[in-house]
């Protein structure tokens, strides 16, 4: 990133309401940061301390349980919802007690009949009385900081694909890696399920322009953790696609028709936005 943390830091807390400043970053001040480095990030009220919310999570002193009030992050695959509990293992718990609100900005750990996680921050949010804060609050604040790093990522992201094209997905099907292409019948523990989507480009914002007007994207299937960053396609979705060359399935071609085509992948998921960001992606692209 090429802007200055500091001078970043300065922009962040500005945007912060002045209540939501008197809260305080465990771990890092960089919210940036933070929101960046995680994968789920919700606002929640501590209800337990010492505890676990699902018994598959080994329980000692620095996991709490904390009902969710807003949810501001997550991977698709990932099923969390306000009023829900999640198990959350804290680097100090002793920096919460039951009934404290705050938000946490975490990574996944555990999934199963419930959601633990770990904690990478936390900023406790004020409270004016017995009830709790606002979800609006939290969740303006974390859009107006997210916006701040989205631009700038947004444009290494272009800087980083392949191709940056507008299309639709016209067909999906099921594909399985060759044996000629001596790969690894699977890369992890987990099965990914490999799916290609057939796209009609209609317009390309970066790359040559492909034949026929038709690109492969390759994407996993499985809704695993191991591939939950992974977006999935489904026939007629439309958008921005930020494709890179497939360097995962271990077969980086494939036959849509009679030739041989290049194959390619979205890994993050930000590699497809919806349609509606197409002319932030165009203003980026003239910068």
């Amino acid at each position: 990133m090429n802007i200055s943390p500091i001078f970043f830091g300065g922009i962040l807390w500005a945007l912060l309401p002045a209540p939501a400043v008197a809260g305080r970053l465990q771990a890092t001040s960089n919210q940036a940061a933070l929101i960046k480095q995680s994968s789920i990030v919700f606002t929640g009220t501590v209800s337990q301390l010492g505890a676990t919310s699902f018994a598959d999570v080994p329980k000692s002193a620095q996991t709490i349980v904390v009902r969710v009030d807003s949810v501001l992050k997550k991977p698709p695959a990932v099923s969390l919802r306000k009023g829900d509990k999640v198990t959350v293992e804290m680097k100090d718990p002793s920096a919460l007690q039951e009934g404290t609100q705050a938000t946490f900005y975490t990574e996944g750990w555990l999934f199963g009949s419930g959601v633990a996680v770990k904690e990478l921050g936390h900023e406790v949010l004020p409270s004016g009385g017995s009830a709790p804060v606002e979800a609006g609050s939290a969740e303006k604040t974390f859009l107006q900081a997210d916006q701040q790093i989205s631009d700038q990522e947004l444009q290494n992201r272009i800087a980083s694909a392949d191709y940056v094209v507008v299309a639709r997905v016209m067909d999906v099907r099921r594909w399985v890696v060759p044996k000629s292409a001596g790969a690894p019948s699977h890369i992890t523990e987990h099965q990914p399920d490999w799916h290609e989507a057939i796209l009609e480009i209609h317009s390309v914002l970066k790359g040559t322009k492909p034949k026929k007007n038709k690109m492969v994207l390759r994407f996993p299937g499985c809704q695993d953790v191991a591939w939950v960053h992974f977006p999935k396609f489904a026939k007629n979705q439309q958008g921005v696609f930020f494709l890179k060359k497939d360097q995962v399935s271990g077969a980086p071609t494939t036959y849509p028709g009679t030739s041989q085509a290049d194959v390619y992948t979205c890994s993050k998921p930000g590699d497809w936005l919806p349609m509606s960001d197409e002319a932030r992606v165009r203003s980026l692209l003239k910068k």
